[in-house]
């Protein structure tokens, strides 16, 4: 009987959830390129390198936030300080779609860089769906659903041999049909259970509050 619950659940999940997180997989994948790519549109932001080389020095934190941040209202969200000194550093703020770069050895503020404004639109849609806080319900829950399709994946595809490694990592390449899509599904679910577990875990911390509390209070933050 509760496989059978788990089953449905997992199936009807996996093709509405499913949905929303394979978009979300798409442009996470993207943004995690964003560096690289705006370096690419954007020639000037050598000049962090060249100065770098020519020996000039990082200013201290306190002054560099103070410097990159004068003008701007918002709650400073996160900051990244490239720690070799050839990049660019960048500061995001609270709210979504204000996130700056500049160089960490003058502290001034690189201002409109050409492929931003795509970034911003793709973070948008990968927190928030473009639909502002009902959107990012929607991809917090989804999140919670990919847990879920870990859980209950596991105990479903759970072998009467578990200890062999074969019935856990090998596919039946026998099979045909259903049978040989359940066992490709399964023993790929195995694969890329700890990733997708993580994902989801780390993704959450973005959505909720009283998950990013319950993290902290684990970890003694």
């Amino acid at each position: 009987m509760l496989k059978t619950v788990l089953f449905q659940l997992h199936w009807f999940l996996g093709i509405s959830a499913g949905t929303v997180l394979a978009l979300m997989g798409i442009t996470g994948a993207t943004m995690s390129f964003q560096d690289e790519l705006l370096r690419a549109l954007n020639p000037p932001l050598r000049q962090v390198g060249e100065r770098y080389e020519a020996g000039a020095a990082a200013l201290p934190l306190t002054e560099l936030v103070a410097r990159a941040g004068e003008g701007q209202d918002r709650k400073l969200q996160r900051l990244r300080i490239d720690a070799t000194g050839v990049w660019p550093s960048s500061m995001r703020f609270e709210g979504g779609q204000h996130t700056r770069y500049f160089d960490p050895h003058t502290g001034q503020v690189l201002g409109e860089l050409r492929g931003m404004h795509f970034f911003e639109f793709v973070e948008d849609l990968h927190r928030r769906l473009v639909a502002g806080d009902t959107g990012k319900a929607v991809t917090g829950a989804c999140a919670i659903a990919l847990v879920f399709f870990c859980l209950s994946g596991l105990y479903l595809r759970w072998p009467r041999q578990w200890t062999r490694w074969r019935s856990w990592l090998s596919v039946e390449w026998r099979r045909s049909g259903r049978s040989f899509l359940w066992s490709l599904h399964s023993v790929v679910g195995t694969w890329v259970l700890l990733v997708y577990l993580l994902v989801a875990l780390t993704g959450l911390w973005w959505s909720y509050e009283w998950y990013r509390n319950g993290v902290t209070r684990v970890l003694g933050g």
